[in-house]
């Protein structure tokens, strides 16, 4: 299997008032995509194939595999034929870790799911670091401007018009890095993986999804300060992100307004 194919051309019947006709449809590749440190497999998430190394380190540094970016001592994308598998090295006090905090997973983890392969209740809500604060939250003409712009900005998107986006925004609103997936989480993972080595200051995490409480987990898990979706919070989301001290908004594309629930601004 290519790690790069990211979309898949199939035939489908358009209809419309004018009768129906047979079209070209692009639709987005979603294939099982296993992380494997240090020989050990620990999950399996399906994924879109691209941008295999982004989500390698930004899933490992999300999920709190590693501490820093520099602690992944390599990365192998392994093709096979009914998925891929990113072989990562890290140190083997990480390793052992992963062993010791009973986190080694080997479960078949959906797209959409954000908890694939946790076992038991305590590690869904994980102890999490409390940013330094006050947390701040962009401006309504820095938000009005990334949310405007982040559709365009989607290049498989337009492509295929089903796939999530992640992007870092600066702070004045213009989209810096853009990550896109058929799953939001791994979005997500792309985006911080890309970024990782830059350091998430001066600006704000952007994601076009509803915003769950595992999204603000991995981003108080890789610093990242400040989160902005295009939908609305669930109840958890806000109160984790209240105690991570990340400032959490959603911007309301019904009414141009942006709508903060923590952080200041």
């Amino acid at each position: 299997m290519q790690p790069d194919a990211a979309n898949t051309v199939v035939q489908a019947t358009a209809i419309d008032g004018g009768g129906r006709k047979t079209v070209d449809w692009c639709a987005p590749a979603e294939v099982p995509v296993g992380m494997v440190y240090n020989g050990v497999p620990h999950a399996v998430m399906m994924a879109t194939p691209c941008d295999l190394h982004d989500f390698a380190l930004g899933f490992a540094l999300a999920e709190g595999v590693i501490n820093a970016p520099d602690e992944v001592q390599g990365i192998a994308v392994q093709p096979l034929e009914n998925g891929i598998e990113l072989h990562i090295t890290i140190p083997e006090k990480r390793a052992a870790r992963l062993k010791l905090h009973a986190q080694r997973r080997a479960h078949f983890g959906r797209a959409g799911c954000g908890l694939c392969g946790v076992d038991r209740l305590e590690d869904a809500i994980r102890p999490l670091p409390r940013l330094p604060g006050p947390a701040p939250c962009p401006d309504h003409a820095a938000a009005a401007r990334a949310a405007g712009a982040l559709a365009g900005a989607q290049p498989l998107r337009r492509q295929n018009k089903s796939v999530h986006g992640a992007a870092w925004v600066s702070a004045d609103g213009h989209i810096m890095c853009v990550r896109e997936d058929i799953g939001r989480h791994n979005a997500l993972d792309k985006m911080i993986g890309a970024r990782a080595q830059n350091g998430f200051a001066d600006g704000f995490a952007l994601l076009s999804s509803r915003c769950t409480f595992e999204l603000v987990q991995k981003c108080a898990l890789s610093g990242i300060q400040t989160l902005l979706t295009l939908s609305a919070p669930s109840a958890s989301a806000i109160e984790v992100a209240r105690r991570a001290n990340l400032a959490l908004a959603c911007w309301d594309r019904r009414n141009a307004a942006l709508i903060r629930f923590t952080g200041h601004g």
